[in-house]
């Protein structure tokens, strides 16, 4: 029986509108304990209810009650033609019963005056103080000078050895980037080709012993057909043997009877 009766209905809106249920509910998966605290509460009233039709009625209940209360409020009515509209109002509604009093508005604060602008930023340093001829002797030094006056000057420089022992720049990085990036690459490319092939190898098992399986079935099949119709070839061949044997019978006595009815010839007449 899925129809709920109202008597019933009250009891549940009696519940759920009561302290100890209406402080437990949080909209939350944690609600089923209090559904089937619920459930047992109505099974005590005589009211036989499961939790799936307790939840699904307090769900039909707030709907129809969310329908009447917003006709309620456009149409501006005290009474709603709804036996259940004040026990849902006390337990869905979120204002009193009756019509709502309308609130005036607080005037909306000033808005706030707006930040002063961030101080500009200091001023750059003046650049050092530098005279003609030193700028000119400083693009002289880098466009002039050539490496022979250098070595005149210096003299000769000799190749660093440890030069040769290294890689450039470039080359280092690239191995640092690309050789465990490879090395990564085949790593996983390992784990994934050895998991498929051990995945292949249990369903190549499982497919042996499911076949070893369905063989051996199929061979008690057919072992159990030969033996029942071995079984019903001896008893067709009993059967026939026993029926020609009273045939037999029967007509060795047909022919008693038939002779014993004729006098014998080989017997004395009575003259």
């Amino acid at each position: 029986m899925h129809n709920w009766q109202e008597n019933e209905i009250k009891e549940l809106l009696t519940i759920r509108g009561s302290d100890a249920i209406r402080n437990r509910i949080t909209g939350t998966v944690k609600d089923s304990v209090v559904y089937n605290r619920m459930t047992k509460l109505l099974a005590e009233r005589g009211v036989y209810r499961s939790h799936m039709q307790v939840v699904s009625k307090l769900k039909a209940l707030r709907k129809q009650y969310t329908k009447y209360h917003d006709q309620k409020t456009r149409c501006g009515s005290d009474r709603v033609d709804w036996p259940f509209y004040e026990q849902c109002h006390r337990i869905f509604g979120n204002i009193p019963v009756g019509n709502p009093v309308k609130r005036q508005r607080s005037p909306s604060p000033p808005p706030a005056p707006p930040p002063p602008p961030p101080p500009p930023p200091p001023p750059p340093p003046p650049p050092p103080a530098t005279n003609d001829d030193h700028h000119e002797t400083v693009v002289g030094l880098w466009d002039d000078v050539d490496d022979g006056d250098i070595n005149k000057h210096l003299g000769p420089v000799e190749p660093d050895d440890d030069d040769e022992q290294y890689s450039s720049p470039e080359q280092l990085q690239a191995i640092t980037y690309t050789v465990p990036s490879k090395k990564r690459k085949t790593t996983v490319m390992e784990q994934v080709s050895t998991l498929v092939s051990a995945t292949v190898s249990q369903l190549r098992e499982m497919d042996a012993a499911m076949q070893a399986q369905e063989d051996a079935r199929l061979q008690r099949l057919m072992d159990h057909e030969k033996e029942m119709q071995n079984n019903l070839m001896c008893q067709l061949v009993a059967m026939h043997e026993r029926v020609s044997r009273e045939n037999h019978e029967r007509h060795l006595e047909l022919v008693d009877r038939i002779m014993s009815r004729f006098p014998s010839t080989s017997a004395p007449s009575g003259r």
